[in-house]
């Protein structure tokens, strides 16, 4: 197998990125502490007219300085991470249980402030890690592909065949006969592009979603094919998936079975 490799990629425009982030973070700051100044400064003098608020800010926000550049800083600060993350293609590397919590840590604001310093360390710390993130991409889908219990005769628990049943994967989209994939699951198929690419010995997928994504959305009858894949959407939510490389599954089998990725 061809080596594994990534992408990831800083961009020449990251220096920019973050000075136009640290500056209008700044300004923000600055202005709504300008707000305060105004609003407080009319208070000040029409302090006899009851029931005129003089808010400075719009109606429906009721702070003003600090408190409010943070919070919009805040938000800010979420956006510039995710848009920054997004241009590393770390998320294409990732497992989808990774995955989650690196969203998770974006939304909730708890990756440190965005400096270069900062994004190059993320960037290191996922190109010395790779292969373990790859490594558990690969068990991941293994497990997914392989439903416990399921009621498909063409489903097996022990290792993957020719074709497998995915239950709840698609819906019916807006156009007469088209499908798309359910908002739910769209990682999983994501991954599963990923993961093929990668035992096939090439990079992550390159688009947003992957291939079998954009062709199950791009399809008019629910019915078609991707370099690995030839898949059929059925109106109960079911994906049929026939994989079209026998030597890939073989692989998967090996290396999810337990057996390290090789040359």
């Amino acid at each position: 197998m061809t080596p594994l490799t990534t992408d990831i990629a800083v961009r020449e425009t990251l220096p920019t990125m973050i000075a136009t982030y640290t500056q209008a973070t700044k300004e923000i700051e600055e202005a709504y502490q300008t707000l305060e100044t105004a609003q407080k400064r009319l208070r000040d003098v029409f302090l006899d007219k009851p029931g005129y608020s003089f808010s400075t800010n719009d109606r429906n926000i009721s702070e003003v300085g600090k408190i409010a550049s943070d919070s919009i800083n805040k938000a800010i600060k979420v956006d510039a991470w995710s848009t920054i993350v997004e241009r590393m293609e770390l998320r294409r590397l990732l497992s989808i249980k990774r995955r989650d919590e690196l969203n998770k840590q974006i939304r909730d604001g708890e990756l440190p402030e965005l400096t270069e310093a900062n994004v190059l360390a993320l960037f290191e710390t996922s190109a010395a890690n790779v292969q373990t993130y790859l490594t558990e991409q690969v068990q991941e889908v293994f497990e997914w592909l392989r439903p416990h219990n399921s009621q498909h005769k063409t489903n097996t628990e022990f290792e993957l065949g020719k074709k497998v049943v995915l239950t709840w994967m698609v819906e019916t989209g807006y156009s007469r006969g088209k499908f798309r994939v359910n908002y739910h699951r769209d990682k999983y198929i994501t991954a599963l592009d990923n993961v093929f690419a990668m035992i096939d010995g090439k990079p992550p997928v390159k688009t947003y979603h992957g291939e079998l994504y954009d062709a199950i959305t791009d399809s008019p009858d629910g019915n078609g094919k991707t370099q690995y894949f030839k898949f059929k959407c059925y109106l109960n939510g079911n994906l049929h998936l026939e994989f079209l490389r026998a030597d890939l599954v073989v692989k998967l089998n090996a290396v999810a079975g337990g057996n390290r990725l090789k040359n």
